[in-house]
């Protein structure tokens, strides 16, 4: 008998969209009493609905569905950035465990005794459907975790050290991989033991179904899933958009509810500003939070990781913007802070951000967006993972020679930043230890979402004409 199997990832407490595709799954098999499997790759939170909502979800679907299997692994933004949402993933683990929900992931080592972690299933073996199918996990390493106390074992070393240890027989291996494409591509290439479906998290951008290695990414924010049937082989796929699905009540009662409560869905300024987003490349929304932080703390430049925005606020999406919106691309309430940076520095920083940038596996987390005075100049060989930097302008003033060293080396800059890369996070070291001061505005601090907030407000209150907003310059030669 075959397995019906429905897959979902990086839902980021999109608890409307993730609520309404899990209605979908109980439309589709109310009226069955075969067992059937739920997966979700990971990163079920950070992001904008209550994460109670987000579990109640799946809590829920479980209650409705007794006969389901559900499968969930870790992702890096699950580990939270503080410690109560580290112990909040921590009691979610334990909340599901009891309604009969699995949580697994088979590459979490515990940095002080060096073992796997005891808080989290490496990974489970079920009889369904008359086949032995054992569901693991995987999750790329992150600092998050580390400021916990966890390491992450490179994928394929984690998945080969699991099957290693297992004794018992199994027909198939499904694998819930929070990880790039390519690593996902490479897992199963190097796998002694073929992977039977690859389930993919971490990609926010849309990934091509791979069928000749049975890997998948459902479209993150729980924009879509996939529906699947495996026997011997995985037949009958189908991706499936949530905008196709109906809600049932169960769902989304407490939805509206939250919604309500929230005034999530309530304008709050005028959209006169095009802010798409890149990952890996200079972009116009990543320019626009870089020049409000730069204003905020009038410093020479500003520049902040593109990891503090999730989503763009595009022009053709509505006349509005709603708080659901702006939450939707800015989470982070992290406070702005200042540093004094050489042109020497400015270089090692920029080399940092640029090396391997074109390459997702490698590029996106380090990538810095900059403020629109800001051009850099280089050549990198991608296949080396090397960046060599040119030329760095700044307010069309050139910092370097013709050798790449500094015009004027005593001369610094005034820096406007975020204090994770300041901490020294996603390898920026030479900003560790240099000294910042917080930027008060009346007196206080100035988180970053309220600050984007109130320059949309601005932007919205002074601009006639709505145009696509300029974007720094990156230049490869």
């Amino acid at each position: 008998m075959d397995t019906n199997i429905y897959a979902i990832t990086d839902s980021h407490q999109e608890s409307r969209n993730l609520s309404r595709l899990l209605s979908g799954i109980y439309s589709f098999e109310k009226s069955s009493v075969a067992p059937f499997l739920i997966l979700d790759a990971g990163d079920l939170f950070k992001g904008i609905y209550d994460k109670d909502l987000s579990v109640n979800a799946y809590i829920k679907i479980k209650e409705l569905l007794p006969q389901a299997q559900i499968f969930i692994t870790i992702g890096n933004n699950d580990f939270g950035f503080k410690n109560s949402d580290f112990e909040y993933l921590k009691s979610t683990i334990k909340n599901f465990t009891a309604a009969g929900i699995n949580v697994v992931c088979a590459n979490i080592i515990d940095s002080e005794t060096d073992e796997y972690v005891s808080w989290v299933e490496r990974y489970k073996i079920i009889q369904l459907n008359g086949r032995r199918i054992l569901v693991t996990g995987l999750c790329l390493n992150n600092s998050c975790a580390k400021k916990f106390k966890c390491n992450m074992l490179e994928i394929s070393q984690g998945l080969k050290n699991l099957l290693s240890d297992i004794k018992e027989p199994f027909d198939d291996l499904i694998v819930l991989n929070h990880h790039w494409y390519p690593e996902s591509k490479k897992l199963y290439e190097k796998s002694d033991i073929k992977p039977t479906l690859i389930i993919g998290g971490h990609e926010h951008s849309k990934i091509e179904p791979d069928y000749k290695n049975n890997i998948f990414y459902p479209f993150s924010f729980a924009r879509s899933m996939y529906k699947f049937r495996m026997g011997e082989n995985i037949n009958f796929v189908k991706e499936i958009p949530v905008e196709t699905v109906d809600f049932i009540p169960e769902f989304e009662n407490p939805i509206i509810e939250y919604e309500q409560k929230t005034k999530l869905n309530e304008p709050v300024a005028r959209r006169v500003l095009n802010l798409p987003k890149r990952y890996s490349e200079a972009c116009p929304l990543g320019t626009f939070i870089s020049d409000c932080m730069r204003k905020a703390g009038n410093t020479d430049i500003a520049f902040h990781s593109t990891g503090f925005s999730m989503y763009p606020l595009n022009l053709a999406d509505s006349d509005v913007i709603t708080k659901y919106d702006i939450e939707k691309v800015m989470c982070a309430s992290s406070t702005i802070e200042k540093v004094e940076l050489t042109a020497e520095q400015l270089k090692e920083v920029f080399e940092n951000t640029a090396k391997n940038r074109m390459l997702k596996d490698r590029g996106n987390a380090k990538f810095l967006q900059c403020s629109q005075n800001i051009t850099i100049t280089g050549h990198g060989n991608f296949e080396t993972g090397e960046y060599k930097i040119l030329q760095i302008t700044v307010n069309d003033e050139n910092l370097l020679d013709e050798h790449q060293n500094p015009i004027n080396p005593d001369r610094k800059f005034t820096c406007t930043i975020d204090p994770y890369i300041g901490s020294g996070e996603q390898g920026f070291s030479v900003l560790k230890n240099l000294p910042k001061t917080k930027i008060l505005q009346n007196g206080k601090e100035i988180p970053i979402n309220e600050l984007f907030e109130n320059s949309l407000i601005e932007a919205a209150r002074t601009t006639k004409t709505p145009y696509t907003y300029p974007s720094f310059k990156y230049i490869d030669v």
